[in-house]
């Protein structure tokens, strides 16, 4: 079974790194691969999963091939910036597009299509609040939803620089085309975050980055949300997170809008 040891996705647009733990099982192969509609190129990690018995070495996977092509007919091979960490050169992120990416190491082939969203839905506030139950203050967001079925968010949250490693995700399944106003959770779950460093206070910097992302990737972090969040313990059933990569690889490719937001807290 899957469990989340630490997400991290930075907060400059460049996401990456998700470390994963799993039961006692063969090594497998951890993508993470970001395009954000940011000017900036793709940028990809490779490493290996590791079991909950071992000291969370998530080893890099050197020396593979990764390639990313859009449907506007422009494609490109990743350069090895470090060890497990690659990074394009020339494609960007553009609303509408889609883009396949392929990663070829160890003798296996991985591919894994993400469709950047448009039209990109725009963060139009961030607020809080104080939690009816436990005093706790919340981020609060709005955001109008375009008419049409498909849009579906990602939010993150940061404390003071800091990630808040609860996942916040929604679809328009239930709001197709109306103006949102959304409560996250203010703070992760002691299983994450034993210190409680994520807790809203008075004086704190807030930032909140909003993610348009597509039906698959979105699927993703409602699976990985789901594991991680049963009973602020992972779930009974052995799974792991729905990813986007075919071959049998763990991990994500995401083409995504990225709006960020900014207060003080009050």
């Amino acid at each position: 079974m899957l469990l989340l040891a630490a997400l991290l996705l930075a907060s400059t647009g460049c996401e990456k790194v998700v470390n994963l733990d799993l039961k006692t099982s063969a090594t497998q192969l951890v993508i993470e691969g970001n395009l954000v509609d940011d000017n900036r190129p793709c940028q990809v990690s490779l490493s290996t999963s590791a079991n909950y018995t071992d000291a969370n070495n998530f080893a890099p996977v050197a020396g593979a091939t990764i390639t990313l092509a859009d449907n506007a007919g422009s494609t490109e091979t990743l350069r090895e910036a470090t060890p497990g960490q690659y990074v394009g050169a020339t494609i960007k992120g553009v609303p509408g597009r889609t883009y396949t990416l392929r990663v070829a190491t160890g003798g296996g082939s991985y591919v894994a299509v993400s469709t950047l969203p448009a039209p990109v839905v725009p963060f139009e506030k961030l607020s809080t609040q104080v939690s009816p139950v436990g005093n706790n203050i919340q981020a609060v967001v709005d955001y109008t939803d375009p008419v049409g079925l498909g849009n579906s968010y990602l939010f993150r949250q940061y404390r003071n620089g800091r990630i808040n490693n609860a996942i916040f995700v929604q679809n328009d399944q239930f709001t197709d085309g109306k103006h949102i106003t959304q409560t996250l959770r203010s703070f992760s779950n002691s299983s994450t975050d034993p210190n409680g460093f994520n807790k809203l206070a008075a004086g704190d910097s807030l930032q909140v980055e909003m993610q348009n992302i597509d039906a698959n990737v979105y699927e993703y972090f409602r699976t990985l949300n789901q594991i991680l969040t049963v009973g602020g313990a992972p779930s009974t059933t052995p799974a792991n997170p729905k990813s986007n990569f075919s071959g049998g690889a763990l991990g994500y490719f995401s083409a995504h809008s990225r709006r960020v937001l900014r207060i003080k807290v009050q």
